[in-house]
């Protein structure tokens, strides 16, 4: 990285995937500014060179947020059963506004997250083609871009260890066969990271992982496994998806579209990427068990060094 150090627009700091990002570019020695509405889900307030006080799905707000940024990164989404705000306002529009505000700054690099399979996944759910049709502009817009279409991130595991804890039951959409590799966000942020500092990485649209493969029904066991629980594990039919989705779709389009979601997932049997990440999930899985919050867990795993050996060389 030249002398200058590089301004980043980090926008959705307060999420996971943000979060952390926010964390490595911070540990690298970027400058920051983050976009949020309140400061205080911030991970840390002090690796923050700036925080502009906006909405992104309020495009009034925006005014000066990209002034001065050299590159700029969005993980800005939902997902959520709410009916309002929907996927259109905040995973289509609200990237959209941030965008918009990036071409009028002369921004010259733009990173944003996408969804696996968006293009095809398009035709069956409208949270990944609010996403694509996102991805879509930047690629066509001339700006230096990084499409990442990430297969999953650790805190997705975390939801069936929830599920375990709380319900003693595990339910997988479909049989559970389907491989994914999950992503730590530190490493999705070294990552990012890697590409604003290295041009010819860029103008790209990767399908990200992490370093190992999984099944829902392996990961689902591997859960059980770590609270020393007997595998209660449930499968609700792909069938049954489909009928749940179309009821639920006059009533509540955000809850349509992620059934839809699940649906596409259930039934594609390979949603894997390239493997990007060197941080274990089970070990990750087992921090979470033993008390620590989503951040602590994924921070215990250490440095990029460490993070590589393998998981019973940790102690």
């Amino acid at each position: 990285m030249s002398k200058k150090r590089k301004k980043v627009l980090v926008a959705g700091a307060t999420g996971y995937i943000g979060g952390g990002v926010l964390e490595v570019l911070h540990g690298q020695g970027f400058w920051v500014r983050t976009l949020c509405r309140d400061k205080n889900r911030l991970r840390n307030t002090n690796w923050c060179d700036d925080i502009f006080m906006g909405h992104a799905t309020q495009p009034d707000t925006l005014k000066g947020l990209c002034e001065d940024i050299d590159v700029v990164f969005s993980s800005i989404g939902i997902h959520s059963f709410n009916r309002h705000p929907t996927f259109w306002d905040v995973d289509y529009q609200a990237n959209l506004n941030i965008f918009e505000a990036a071409k009028a700054s002369g921004v010259k690099h733009f990173i944003f997250v996408s969804v696996l399979h968006a293009s095809e996944m398009a035709r069956l759910s409208p949270l990944a083609k609010a996403r694509d049709q996102v991805a879509q502009t930047i690629m066509h817009s001339g700006m230096d871009y990084n499409i990442f279409a990430p297969t999953g991130f650790f805190n997705d595991a975390q939801e069936f260890l929830d599920a375990a804890k709380k319900k003693g039951v595990i339910r997988l959409f479909g049989d559970g066969s389907s491989i994914y590799n999950p992503l730590s966000a530190l490493d999705f942020g070294e990552e990012v990271a890697r590409v604003i500092k290295e041009p010819l990485l860029r103008n790209t649209v990767r399908p990200v992982g992490g370093c190992e493969k999984f099944s829902n029904q392996q990961m689902a066991e591997l859960v059980f496994k770590i609270l020393g629980q007997e595998p209660h594990i449930k499968s609700i039919p792909i069938w049954i998806l489909t009928l749940w989705a179309l009821a639920l779709r006059p009533f509540n389009y955000n809850a349509y579209a992620l059934v839809k979601f699940f649906e596409f997932t259930a039934r594609t049997p390979d949603m894997t990427g390239e493997a990007i990440g060197h941080r274990h999930v089970e070990a990750f899985l087992r921090n979470l068990a033993n008390g620590m919050s989503l951040v602590e867990a994924d921070r215990a795993l250490g440095s990029w060094n460490e993070s590589r050996l393998p998981i019973d060389a940790k102690g």
